[in-house]
């Protein structure tokens, strides 16, 4: 391992990376102050949805805070949002016994009665599309776990992913009457998880998320009784396209300002719970890591920018707004960083970085190490907000953190901020900020 003395003599009697790195913990450790902002948008504001009149809260609080914690050229990049709307109907029930469910963004909702209807239970796309005509009228009920046997949990979401997003779809197209899609989670519980689900221009059809209990429980009717009939009803809606924006604060770099190093998360959260880890705890960290160096009176050689991005969890179309913005703009996207795998303990940085220019990287260890992230993942995850900006040659960072609890919690009625530990969140806050200002004092 670099030592911390070898890792200064790298800087050529730049300021020491001890004294840097000090400086950090001490302000940010004493003042917690990821968290206070964390209460106010999760605590305060809550739930904020792309279109709902929470999500345009968020982004009046996003703007008014950027300026209050004293960032330079606060504004507004607009985008337009879908606006679905839950409605207040979610019910699912098997021989009148009530199963946990929730719907699905860009779900239908159903006729005021509901629709009954026999459920065929498949565990992939290739045989839910093998049902052909059998399909039709049917209710098509997705059912394949998590996997166990992997030590991410990042990575058993990916391995069931496409029932929850594709699954219904397929379905439509299949001329059924619903779909049914087992929780993207591992904890067993009976809370249903919600989550984007992507129709296109195609077919749709009523479609909500089961908790995994009653999941189990309907898989285990049907191994008795195939085909049992359930009936759903939903009134959800989607209305109308909501003018939004992302925000946008800065400090403005003394030497290259037209260099630009990006952190953020996104504003935009399910209806279910608070939005407290997804992504409350990716803005909170971004913010206040750009404040503590505002504060310390530091001032970056290259511009630190802190976007807030909107409906990162339906569509997309702030990511895309902030890419066209960037496209135009006479500045250097040079590296762009996303916190959005929730508020727990920091552990690496995945980066889109590969071979020599990844292993630069590891100058800077040592000084990370004391934040509690040992190593950087050449060729890992960024982020859905700033993946877009590989387009423009931009380096992608994304926070990588302790996995084992994110998804007992993601997308559903128990992503609230109790579950986020204080320290925990300012650790990755930290450690954006010490990446930020590595990166604006030496490039990439």
């Amino acid at each position: 391992m670099l030592s911390i003395a070898f890792a200064i003599s790298l800087f050529g009697g730049a300021p020491s990376l001890t004294d840097t790195v000090n400086t950090l913990k001490a302000k940010g450790l004493g003042e917690l102050g990821a968290y206070r902002l964390l209460e106010e948008l999760s605590g305060g504001i809550g739930p904020r949805i792309a279109g709902s009149e929470n999500a345009a809260r968020a982004v009046d609080w996003g703007e008014a805070t950027m300026k209050k914690l004293g960032f330079q050229n606060v504004r507004r990049i607009p985008c337009m949002v879908p606006h679905w709307v839950r409605g207040k109907v979610e019910k699912l029930e098997v021989g009148g016994i009530p199963l946990s469910c929730c719907a699905l963004g860009n779900s239908l909702g159903t006729p005021a009665g509901g629709i009954a209807a026999p459920v065929i239970e498949v565990h992939s796309l290739k045989e839910a599309e093998a049902l052909g005509a059998r399909a039709k009228g049917k209710i098509i009920f997705f059912n394949r776990p998590f996997d166990s046997s992997l030590v991410s949990t990042f990575n058993a979401y990916g391995t069931v992913g496409d029932q929850r997003f594709q699954g219904p779809s397929v379905a439509a197209k299949l001329g059924a009457a619903a779909a049914l899609v087992r929780s993207m989670t591992g904890d067993n519980d009976d809370v249903s998880h919600t989550g984007t689900t992507g129709f296109g221009s195609g077919a749709k059809v009523p479609c909500v998320a089961l908790g995994l209990q009653s999941a189990d429980r309907l898989s285990h009717i049907l191994k008795g009784a195939p085909e049992t009939e359930v009936r759903l009803t939903l009134d959800c809606e989607t209305l109308p396209d909501v003018q939004s924006a992302d925000v946008v604060g800065e400090i403005v770099g003394t030497e290259r300002p037209n260099e630009v190093i990006v952190m953020g998360g996104h504003l935009d959260s399910w209806d279910k719970g608070r939005g407290a880890h997804d992504d409350g705890a990716g803005v909170v960290q971004a913010l206040d890591a750009l404040r503590v160096i505002h504060d310390l009176g530091w001032k970056p050689k290259r511009t630190i920018r802190v976007v807030l991005w909107m409906n990162e969890e339906i569509s997309g179309t702030g990511s895309a707004a902030y890419l066209a913005y960037a496209k135009k703009a006479p500045e250097r996207q040079l590296a762009a960083m996303e916190s959005d795998s929730g508020g727990f303990a920091p552990r690496a940085f995945g980066t889109s970085l590969t071979g020599r220019r990844a292993a630069r990287l590891n100058r800077w260890l040592p000084a990370f190490q004391t934040l509690e992230v040992d190593h950087f993942t050449p060729g890992g995850e960024s982020g859905a907000d700033v993946e877009g900006l590989a387009e423009l040659k931009t380096a992608l960072f994304g926070l990588e953190v302790e996995s084992q609890r994110y998804f007992d919690y993601h997308h559903s009625d128990k992503d609230t901020i109790d579950k986020v530990n204080p320290r925990e969140l300012q650790l990755g806050s930290l450690n954006m900020a010490l990446l930020a200002w590595l990166i604006s004092e030496n490039g990439i």
